[in-house]
């Protein structure tokens, strides 16, 4: 109902790491860039992203995923680190493309050597993403940097990409033996009042938006009670398009989005 009363194709604010609605504010885009040179360039062992939830953690890393789709470069994700070391080890086996993974860890462990290094032989070197990694255990940490020991005179054969909450950088700090193997720390800032409006415009036109439906007063509106967190901005906007199309409006106003995050507090 509310796609077909503003003319939309798609939903514009689903909370969903959806690349085709990434929008790139100064911020992000300079992210991208230093996990990007980081993971293929650079060839450090591991990347410590961090960010209040909603901030666009996990979008940025389906960016990277997408931009080395089809490359020398594949990205491997553990959305759930609330797992054993060998459970971890069997996802990243999978990912690397081993259908008979051995059975028990050390043969494992000793399989996915010899992958990584028949990849990096072939020019490959996967990228491992660990989402929440905030909930990650010491023994899967621990595990984790085991894995960048994977590696030649030359290069790392496998990078990692640990995604986590501000807490995340505390836990590694402690970890004198994980932390000294941080090669890039980015933390993922709220966007700025002005970019708000952007970010909202171009997922309106992604969705397939002809026309403008925020008045000029909603975006300041949106961007005071979201924080410039684009979780929040997804959950208001999205608020605010279903109660427009529920009264009928053709527009929606600074009063209006006051009115529905009134009704989420």
């Amino acid at each position: 109902m509310t796609e077909q009363h503003w003319q939309l194709t798609r939903r514009p604010f689903a909370n969903t790491p959806d690349p085709a609605f990434v929008y790139r504010t100064p911020a992000f885009a300079e992210g991208f860039a230093r996990l990007l040179y980081d993971a293929t360039d650079l060839r450090g062992g591991l990347s410590l992203v961090t960010g209040e939830i909603g901030c666009g953690k996990t979008m940025l890393a389906h960016a990277l995923a997408e931009h080395l789709a089809g490359s020398k470069g594949r990205v491997i994700t553990l959305p759930y680190p609330k797992v054993t070391p060998t459970q971890m080890l069997a996802t990243l086996a999978e990912g690397l493309g081993m259908t008979q993974a051995p059975r028990g860890k050390l043969p494992l462990i000793q399989a996915i050597g010899k992958r990584l290094a028949e990849l990096h032989r072939n020019g490959e070197r996967p990228v491992l993403v660990v989402d929440e990694a905030q909930l990650a255990g010491p023994s899967l940490l621990e595990e984790i940097r085991l894995l960048t020991n994977y590696e030649d005179r030359q290069d790392k054969h496998l990078h990692v990409v640990l995604l986590g909450q501000p807490e995340l950088r505390d836990r590694v700090r402690r970890r004198p033996q994980i932390d000294q193997r941080v090669s890039l720390r980015f933390h993922v800032e709220p966007m700025e009042a002005d970019e708000v409006q952007g970010y909202v415009e171009h997922r309106l036109a992604v969705a397939g938006a002809s026309r403008a439906i925020f008045a000029p007063d909603a975006f300041p509106a949106i961007a005071a009670r979201s924080g410039g967190v684009p979780r929040r901005v997804n959950t208001l906007a999205t608020q605010a398009l279903f109660v427009g199309a529920m009264r009928g409006l053709t527009t929606i106003d600074g009063a209006l989005v006051q009115d529905v995050a009134d009704d989420q507090e």
